[in-house]
């Protein structure tokens, strides 16, 4: 327009731009799927600076330390992700960036969604539930992994700095790829019939969500359910779950932790039984000691060193018990026989007889009663007169 000015300065051009991006609702939150370059972690800030590409284009990437903290794995150049965010230009450059807020990786979604539905079916089944002790001190223990991988040299020092004598059965299978869960299957199955181990570990290093998937496999997780053996889980880091994790009888934080879970320290165990034999001795030597001290006092008596006495003193308390006895009972045969003059003596008193001879009489009517007052009897009547030596018949004159 003629008289308007319509010439901006370059960072009014690119604060404008930033404006327009920043309005446009797509623009706002948008994801982006491409391949991962030039992958830079800032020290000090911890900021994520990266390219992504396709086969014709890029753009330039920041993730800001907040949200790096939040990611389930480790970005790596050449990996394949989907990221989340916003576009907006940085006004000092004029360039214009991504500000990723989200990272997944590519298919990580539908992994994912897998996960959760196998886990909600087998946990309903009660795979998740049963959880069997780990012996704590095995014979031998079987291993499950990669022949080729980090974890298998990890699992193998770690038992053989703990316990060194302690045999290991290696049953070598893919930890990652299409064929990873026949291959751990068949692993698991051929432990199972060698017999020799009394606790496997299966497991593998740190990966990416995609690598570890081949541990969420519904089949893999009956084979560990199946297992006569106890079984030890040791997949990943310690910040990473599958579904093998669940259905193992215990879950180790990494391979390392695995076998320090199963196998005790030698020395450590040496040591414990040291102690309990020196206190099992130490208690055998002080009881043997007790029974030499009370068998010496004993020793010292005169029953052991003269037997007859023994013998001789039990006559003697014998001997007396009989004295004593027989004082007793001729105590009692007295006491009782005094008793029975007494009672005599009563009972003579009380004798009729025994009153008739000091003069008395007994006067009884013809129908046999006793006479007590002259009220009694009446002229005429007959009675019988008792004395001492016989009776008198009688008639009552007046």
């Amino acid at each position: 327009m003629p008289g308007i000015d319509l010439t901006l300065s370059v960072s009014k051009l690119n604060e404008y731009v930033n404006s327009l991006l920043s309005n446009d609702l797509r623009l706002r939150s948008v994801k982006v799927k491409g391949e991962i370059s030039a992958l830079k972690l800032q020290q000090g800030s911890g900021h994520l600076y990266f390219t992504l590409k396709d086969e014709t284009a890029v753009i330039r990437c920041i993730m800001f330390a907040s949200k790096v903290a939040s990611l389930r794995f480790e970005p790596a150049d050449g990996m394949k992700v989907i990221v989340s965010g916003k576009v907006e230009i940085y006004s000092p450059s004029g360039q214009y960036s991504f500000n990723v807020t989200g990272m997944q990786q590519a298919g990580e979604g539908e992994l994912y969604r897998q996960f959760v539905e196998t886990s909600n079916r087998l946990r309903a089944l009660g795979l998740f539930d049963r959880k069997r002790p780990i012996p704590s001190l095995p014979k031998c223990v079987g291993v499950v992994t990669s022949d080729t991988g980090a974890a298998l040299h990890d699992i193998t020092s770690v038992i053989r700095r703990r316990f060194p004598c302690m045999d290991i059965v290696v049953a070598p299978a893919a930890v990652q790829g299409k064929n990873a869960p026949s291959e751990l299957i068949r692993a698991l199955e051929a432990v199972n019939n060698d017999a020799r181990a009394d606790v496997i570990i299966i497991g593998r290093g740190g990966g990416s969500y995609e690598e570890l998937s081949c541990f969420n496999d519904e089949q893999l997780a009956y084979a560990v359910f199946n297992s006569r053996i106890p079984v030890i889980s040791a997949v990943g880091h310690e910040v990473d779950f599958t579904i093998v994790d669940f259905v193992s009888d215990l879950r180790a934080p990494t391979p390392s932790a695995a076998a320090e879970i199963c196998v005790p320290v030698y020395s450590e165990l040496t040591e414990a039984m040291n102690t309990v034999r020196s206190t099992l001795n130490g208690a055998a030597m002080q009881r043997i000691d007790m029974l030499k001290l009370n068998l010496m006092l004993t020793s010292e008596t005169s029953a052991l060193s003269d037997p007859s006495s023994i013998f001789t003193d039990r006559i003697r308390r014998i001997n007396d018990s009989a004295v004593n006895m027989k004082h007793a009972l001729e105590r009692h045969f007295g006491e009782l026989c005094s008793k029975h003059e007494t009672r005599t003596e009563k009972l003579m008193a009380l004798n009729p007889n025994a009153v008739l001879s000091r003069g008395y009489a007994i006067v009884k009517s013809e129908n046999g009663q006793f006479l007590r007052s002259i009220s009694d009897a009446e002229v005429n009547d007959r009675v019988e007169i008792i004395l001492s030596d016989g009776k008198l018949n009688a008639r009552i004159c007046k």
